[in-house]
């Protein structure tokens, strides 16, 4: 068996489990839950992590961290991601939230200067590596799904985009 047809037959498996999940009678919460599980054992990211994005009373986007999964011996952030202003990183506020697109960071070293302040804190948390996609409902960014890697880089391939997609679709259309 090909390596072509393997990653196939991997990511069909992991399609059939999430679309289990879709099918259960569980919160969205819950379903979200066990969504990122299953991304996690399938790509092996350290995190994985899902942001919505609301205005704050002063009309402010921030974005909150709702749902995370984490490797063994890899410490949560969620707690500490919280209620972020989205205009601190310019990055992600132009990629994901205003553009819509996908941000494929293989290397923080990769970012440039404009991304100093999203450069500093993955180097402070010690994130390697990020794959976050943008989750759409009705033409509005309304957050974003996740990997990260803390121990080494790693270069994200197509399975691991697609899976992050799926989920992001599963979750627009749940809420």
């Amino acid at each position: 068996m090909n390596v072509s047809s393997k990653n196939t037959r991997k990511f069909d498996n992991l399609s059939n489990k999430l679309q289990d999940v879709n099918l259960m009678k569980l919160s969205l919460d819950q379903k979200i839950d066990l969504w990122i599980n299953h991304l996690g054992n399938f790509s092996a990211p350290d995190r994985v992590y899902i942001y919505f994005f609301e205005n704050d009373v002063n009309d402010i986007v921030i974005a909150n961290n709702t749902h995370e999964w984490c490797r063994k011996k890899i410490h949560s952030m969620k707690d500490e991601q919280q209620n972020i202003p989205i205009n601190l990183f310019p990055y992600f506020k132009q990629v994901l939230y205003e553009n819509k697109k996908i941000a494929r960071i293989n290397s923080i070293n990769d970012l440039t200067d404009d991304a100093q302040p999203m450069i500093e804190l993955m180097n402070f948390q010690g994130v390697k590596s990020i794959l976050a996609v943008p989750i759409i409902k009705e033409e509005n960014t309304i957050g974003f799904i996740g990997y990260e890697t803390i121990k080494k880089e790693k270069i994200w391939n197509n399975e691991d985009l697609k899976a992050l997609k799926v989920v992001a679709c599963l979750i627009a259309l749940k809420h």
